[in-house]
């Protein structure tokens, strides 16, 4: 029989890129999108269960935590434990993993994401995004070896016989290869039909995502400085509309700032009526979620590559698309508009 996966990041968009590729399999994928909303998911029918925990940004003591509550929820429960990590280690790794995996528990440890172009080499990350090599073991806070992985097919290779008492800690492309070893055969994808009208909300300022955003063209755009966006349109206005986050006149704080943009798009929203909502970066996604009431989420695919779609579990009814700020290459967000246009 097999085990069920259960799923740890510290940000919304991060457990739904590692979520994707369980349901592009086949299997039965719930998402809760706060530690409090675990149990709630735990007690679904789905095979594959992942929480965010939104503790990357935070203080470290409230990530350690909320990580012993994650750790308590899932205290006793069979199955296999992912701990979901940035890829560019960016969040409190090593506190975090002191919780839910103690000294002396397996691990197998590799952040890459081959098929995005993140690499590992010689005990460090690099690839696409990188500017200089990230040494993995110090962000974990133990020994750890890290293999070279060019290929996804490397990170299928590095996975024991036996998976069961071995924790796994990576990324999206370590999540495909479990994935692929626990449902190996290909199903056919669901139809993932995603239909105007459509908000873009980009609460992310990475640059590879602000190369995105330049690359669109013939898609209206609003400015919300601090997050703050005070002339919304009316829905008949637009199909697709982009609202993004901007620096403002006066410095506030980054969590200031998200709750702000999490405001303007749950009135976006409730003004326009989407019939799909995209959500670039993670606090954003989160915030936005928290406001909506929204605290599960079924996850169904992906509809480009690190683009995960779900559909919110109860009442809301819209689609959901999310995106993490420092994936995809320049011409993600075009690609994503014509799929929008063409449907």
């Amino acid at each position: 029989m097999r085990k069920r996966v259960h799923i740890v990041a510290d940000d919304l968009t991060g457990a739904l890129d590692s979520a994707a590729t369980f349901a592009a399999r086949g299997a039965r994928v719930r998402v809760a999108c706060r530690a409090e909303d675990l149990p709630e998911a735990l007690a679904s029918t789905a095979e594959v269960v992942a929480v965010a925990t939104g503790t990357r940004d935070g203080p470290e003591g409230e990530a350690i935590e909320v990580a012993r509550r994650v750790a308590r929820d899932l205290a006793g429960r069979d199955g296999l434990l992912f701990k979901k990590v940035d890829s560019r280690l960016k969040g409190h790794i090593r506190a975090e993993l002191a919780e839910l995996a103690p000294s002396g528990t397996p691990l197998l440890v590799n952040p890459a994401i081959p098929r995005l172009g993140r690499h590992c080499l010689g005990g460090a990350v690099t690839g696409a995004g990188v500017d200089a090599p990230i040494p993995v073991a110090p962000r974990i806070g133990r020994d750890v070896s890290v293999p070279d992985t060019d290929t996804p097919e490397d990170l299928a290779a590095q996975l024991p016989a036996e998976l069961g008492g071995t924790v796994l800690v990576g990324a999206a492309g370590l999540a495909e290869a479990l994935a692929t070893r626990l449902w190996p055969h290909p199903v056919t994808p669901p139809s993932l039909h995603l239909t105007c009208p459509a908000l873009l909300a980009i609460g992310s300022r990475d640059p590879v995502t602000v190369a995105q955003v330049d690359a669109l063209r013939d898609v209206p755009m609003l400015a919300a400085p601090n997050g703050t966006c005070s002339r919304l349109p009316d829905a008949a206005q637009t199909p697709i509309l982009l609202i993004r986050m901007t620096p403002g006149s006066e410095v506030i704080s980054a969590a200031e700032a998200g709750a702000a943009f999490a405001r303007t798009i749950a009135e976006a929203q409730a003004r326009l009526t989407p019939a799909t909502l995209f959500a670039c970066g993670g606090e954003s996604a989160a915030a936005l979620l928290a406001d909506l009431g929204i605290g599960q989420l079924d996850v169904l695919g992906e509809a480009l590559p690190g683009v995960p779609v779900a559909r919110c579990a109860g009442g809301q009814e819209f689609t959901l698309v999310t995106k993490s700020g420092g994936f995809g290459a320049t011409d993600t967000l075009v690609k994503l508009v014509k799929l929008l246009a063409n449907n």
